[in-house]
């Protein structure tokens, strides 16, 4: 396996571990321009996925105790429904469309996420709508987190709430992400070392983070961030636009 890619997966993942644990969401929407730059569509989505999981995980332990749990179970019961449909564009959609799908999608949600965009809360409709786009995302691109970001955002819930709401929906729905994704043949030994490789990285970054918590200015640190995973999507949108262009 090609050290470049590796040095890449491990500095991307730390970087997306860490604003992560400072702003509560965005690690698969940091990480995944930066995959697609080195692997293929898929490859960059299993180990998104995985590690994403892992980040997860980690933060569970912290918030636990606040969980609202019927909205945590709304937002996951709609997101499965939505999986299905995510799985088969990851398995049948051209490659090279995909990755363009994902670049665009990127930069549409970083913009939305950057002007602070909201969606209206409508209760249990809501849930149910943001979490079904969540599953389609979740499957197909990883990206599964800016469609409940924004209607949290909308509900004018607290920093605690928020984190305490998107923590175990990431894990739930990471979890079987992954096992989908095992039983559809789509994991491959070189996403698996990839992942691997970044683990340590999650840990780096989940440490950093959080002592970074309340030091620095998160939305500041957000607005950077976003800005470079922008850059980076749209890199990724040039070199997919000019491959189908070929």
């Amino acid at each position: 396996m090609e050290i470049g890619v590796v040095v890449l997966v491990v500095a991307a993942v730390l970087l997306a571990s860490t604003a992560h644990n400072i702003t509560g969401f965005g690690f698969a929407l940091t990480l995944m321009p930066f995959l697609l730059a080195a692997l293929e569509v898929r490859d960059a989505v299993v180990v998104s996925t995985l590690l994403a999981l892992a980040t997860s995980l980690l933060l569970a332990r912290r918030i636990w105790t606040d969980v609202p749990w019927r909205s945590v179970l709304t937002l996951f019961a709609a997101s499965v429904a939505g999986m299905p449909l995510g799985l088969l564009a990851l398995l049948f959609a051209p490659a090279d469309a995909l990755a363009l799908a994902i670049g665009a999608a990127t930069v549409m949600m970083a913009a939305l996420l950057a002007a602070g965009a909201r969606v209206p809360a409508r209760g249990r409709a809501g849930e149910v709508a943001a979490g079904l786009v969540s599953g389609v995302l979740r499957t197909s691109t990883s990206l599964d987190g800016p469609p409940v970001v924004l209607y949290l955002q909308g509900s004018g819930r607290t920093p605690e709430e928020f984190r305490a709401t998107l923590t175990p929906f990431f894990m739930a729905g990471g979890a079987l992400a992954v096992a989908t994704f095992a039983v559809s043949d789509v994991v491959t030994e070189r996403a698996l070392l990839l992942a691997l490789a970044g683990v340590p990285s999650v840990f780096a970054g989940h440490l950093l983070g959080h002592a970074l918590l309340g030091r620095v200015d998160a939305a500041a640190f957000h607005r950077i961030v976003l800005v470079l995973l922008v850059a980076t999507a749209l890199a990724s949108i040039g070199v997919a636009a000019a491959r189908l262009a070929a």
